[in-house]
This record gives structure tokens, C-alpha cells and sequence, in this order.
């Protein structure tokens, strides 16, 4: 009986390890069909080829503050009540045109006792030197002493000073009379009016600001490697289009819009005036100054966010995308497709960047097939299917 009791356990205990013997296999079996299906799947990406493109290098900045170097403000030179304005804003001045007319009462009485105190400095100065005349006469006849002469000519000399300075005070009481016509400096628009008739101004005090928006002025502190970028065989010659992203003209002046302007789709042509230090001198930062071409009177002297300098200068360059760069616009890594179907890792050197492409300095060779989207997630070795973009193969 007891025979027949451990055959049984025996068949049990062997079942029981080919079915677990058989899980094990089933197991192993399944995860390497799954490794090996894994390792054989195709992920979809985005690419395109790497080759030959015209572009224009440009230049993207978050903000800028626009200056003029035309605007002045008008000051009064001397005391007064304004009786006469003879601008309003955005009127066109010249130089020399009168903004308002002052009325000082006491100016008139100043200029009499100027007058009379120069008179009696004169009739002084009359009688010193006829004194003095006296006793370098005498002194020929030995009728005086030396002393009595050193003395006539001091007094005439203090006499002539007192004259002089005499006729300064005139001078400037009749210069005040003449500073009550308050006169404009430059040619230019009067951007803003500062008082109005009636209002009592000091010396000193600003009347109005005139200027001319038609050429402004903006600097940027560069790196040297993106500068000479934008600027490619140009140089400090390069000219180009400034651009925004979300157009913003509210007029801070109120100054008028000329003819001829595009609104919120203008572009300016925009010229470099100044580097510094120049790029014939080693520098990691340059300090850059343009000049904004503002005929159109769209931009103002203020701050303006959210600009893009355009090279004009066009280049056919050896590019991708720059969606492949992950927008990294100096070195970085993109990922090419190669002939198996497989991710490989590249580090590439960026030069110019445009709109849409990027010019490849080093890193990448024509016929390239780079990855554009989809980066994340991806790595060395993968493989993938490419739809291709641009219509390429």
C-alpha cells in the first residue's frame, strides 16, 4: 500500500516541476520575443536632409530702448508770466522760430538804472582821466610828486573797470529784455508743451520738448560670436530690417503718423553706427549701436520689447532646421538617421540662424538625414521610420 502511495507522491512532485519547468520556459521565451520585438520596432519621426539653403542670419532680443539724438527742450532764460504761445504739439519748428513771449515788469526798470549807473561810471571815468592827464603834465614840470601820479592812474584804471562792468549790467539787462521772446534752438516737431500762457516760469524752466523721430537710436551688448553671425562677410557695413513680434506703437508723445507707413506690419531699415570695441580688436562682448531709418514717424524715443534684426544680406549655406536644434542656436546635438534606419548622435556647430534654418558650421555633411521633431524620448542606436519633410526622400 505504501508502495503504491509514494509512486504517486513521486508522479505529483514530477508534474509539479515540468509544469513549473514549463512556466519558466514560456516565460524566458515570451520575454525575448518581447525584447526582440522591441529591439525591431520602428519609432516615427519627422526628419528632412541636410543641404545647401539661402538664408538671412538674423537676430532675436527682448528689448531695446529707442533714443533720439534731435530732441531738446526749450528753457526760459529768464523770469516771467507767459502772455503768448505761438506752438502746439506736434507742430514743426526752425530754429530761431518764437515758441512763447514772456512779460517780466521788472526787466524795463533794471535796464534804466543799468543805463544810468553806466552813465555815471562814464562821467567818473571822464574825470579820472582827465586827472590823470593833469598830473603826468605836471610831472614833466617837477610841479607834482610821483606818488600824486600813481595815485590819478589808479584811480582811472579802477575808473575804466567800473565802466566795463557797467556796461556788463546793460548789456545783460538788454540780453534779458531780448531772452522774453523765447526762441526754438532746432528744427523739429514739439513733441510735448510743457506750459501754457498764463503759467509764471523761472529760469531755467523747460517750455517744450522738439525733436525729430526720423532717425532714432538703439545699442545692444553682443556676444562677439553672434554678432559676427548677423553680420557674416558685411561687417560693420551690414545693414538690415527691424522687425516685431508684437507690434506695440501706442504713441507716447502723441506725434503723428507720416504717409506711407504699414502700420503694424512696418519694417525699418536699420543701419549699424557704431562698434565697440571695433572687431578688428579681441572681445568676448561688443557693444553694438544701430540707427533705426523712422520716416514713417510710426517709432518713438521709448522702450520697445520683443524685436528681430534681418540680415538684407542673403547667404547659400550648408543648413537644417532650426526645429532639429532644439533650440539650442550655438552648439549643441541633433540626431541623423542613418542607412540603418538607425539613431545616430552628432555634435554640431551652429553659425547663422534664420527664420527657418540654421546654417551648420561643422558636424553635419550634405545628405544628411536629420531628425526636426519628436527628439524627445529618443536615443543612440533606435530605430525609426523617417517622414520625410519637404516632400524629401
Amino acid at each position: 500500500m505504501k508502495k503504491y502511495f509514494y509512486i504517486a507522491m513521486i508522479m505529483v512532485i514530477i508534474m509539479a516541476l515540468t509544469i513549473i519547468g514549463y512556466g519558466i520556459f514560456v516565460n524566458y521565451k515570451g520575454e525575448s520575443v518581447i525584447l526582440e520585438r522591441m529591439n525591431n520596432r520602428s519609432v516615427m519621426v519627422n526628419a528632412t536632409t541636410v543641404k545647401m539653403r539661402q538664408i538671412n542670419a538674423r537676430y532675436e532680443f527682448p528689448e531695446a530702448s529707442m533714443y533720439s539724438r534731435q530732441s531738446v527742450d526749450v528753457i526760459a532764460k529768464v523770469d516771467g508770466v507767459i502772455t503768448r504761445k505761438f506752438i502746439h504739439k506736434n507742430k514743426h519748428v526752425q530754429a530761431g522760430d518764437v515758441i512763447v513771449e514772456l512779460t517780466n515788469e521788472d526787466l524795463p526798470l533794471k535796464i534804466k538804472q543799468a543805463e544810468s549807473a553806466l552813465r555815471r561810471a562814464e562821467a567818473v571815468e571822464l574825470q579820472a582821466k582827465n586827472s590823470y592827464k593833469r598830473y603826468s603834465s605836471l610831472i614833466e614840470q617837477n610841479a607834482t610828486s610821483l606818488e600824486k601820479l600813481d595815485e590819478a592812474m589808479a584811480n582811472y584804471a579802477a575808473a575804466q573797470a567800473d565802466v566795463a562792468n557797467a556796461h556788463a549790467q546793460y548789456e545783460q539787462a538788454v540780453l534779458n529784455q531780448e531772452r522774453l521772446r523765447v526762441v526754438a534752438s532746432s528744427d523739429g516737431y514739439v513733441l510735448v508743451s510743457y506750459k501754457e500762457e498764463g503759467n509764471f516760469v523761472t529760469a531755467g524752466t523747460p517750455i517744450c520738448l522738439i525733436g525729430d523721430f526720423k532717425s532714432l537710436w538703439f545699442a545692444l551688448s553682443m556676444e562677439d560670436a553672434a554678432l559676427r553671425s548677423l553680420l557674416g562677410e558685411a561687417g560693420e557695413k551690414g545693414n538690415f530690417t527691424l522687425s516685431f513680434k508684437r507690434p506695440d506703437f501706442v504713441k507716447a508723445y502723441n506725434t503723428e503718423y507720416n504717409a506711407g507707413n504699414r502700420g503694424s506690419k512696418s519694417v525699418f531699415a536699420v543701419d549699424i553706427f557704431g562698434i565697440y570695441p571695433a572687431l578688428s580688436e579681441h572681445a568676448e562682448m561688443r557693444r553694438v549701436v544701430f540707427n533705426v531709418s523712422n520716416d514713417a514717424g510710426i517709432l518713438e524715443a521709448r522702450s520697445y520689447e520683443d524685436m528681430v534684426l534681418t540680415a538684407n544680406q542673403t547667404r547659400y549655406v550648408l543648413t537644417v532646421p532650426v526645429e532639429a536644434l532644439d533650440n539650442n542656436y550655438n552648439t549643441g546635438n541633433v540626431y541623423i538617421i542613418n542607412r540603418q534606419n538607425e539613431l545616430e548622435e552628432r555634435y554640431v556647430t551652429v553659425g547663422a540662424v534664420g527664420e527657418k534654418y540654421a546654417e551648420i558650421l561643422s558636424g553635419l555633411q550634405e545628405g544628411d538625414i536629420v531628425v526636426v521633431s519628436g527628439i524627445d524620448g529618443l536615443k543612440e542606436g533606435q530605430k525609426v521610420e523617417a517622414n520625410m519633410e519637404e516632400g524629401e526622400e
